[in-house]
């Protein structure tokens, strides 16, 4: 996953254009890693950076069949200056705003 995340899940997106009319992605903060992006309620050392994520969600959300997003497990008490609520929001916006493929 690390060495090629947007590759992981280009292949991800292709397997479920195959088999779906749609899909929905489901972004948890869980799967960030903790000391780099401790939004979670469950900390973790092992997860994606905001970078790697973002990536993934890109391919995702650009996909023909793209139904729909849902983000969970933000803990903005974790983020008491707001900074890391803004980073994820605008991931998110600019992968929602990416072309479709």
């Amino acid at each position: 996953m690390r060495a090629d995340p947007a590759g992981q899940a280009r292949q991800a997106r292709a397997y479920l254009e195959r088999r779906t009319g749609a899909y929905l992605v489901h972004l948890d903060a869980d799967v960030l890693h903790t000391g780099l992006f401790p939004l979670a309620n469950f900390p973790h050392f092992a997860g994606l950076t905001l970078a790697e994520a973002s990536a993934c969600l890109t391919e995702f959300t650009s996909g023909q069949k793209f139904g729909g997003l849902v983000i969970t497990e933000v803990n903005p008490d974790h983020d008491p200056d707001g900074r890391l609520v803004k980073s994820l929001a605008a991931a998110v916006a600019k992968a929602l705003a990416a072309p479709a493929r």
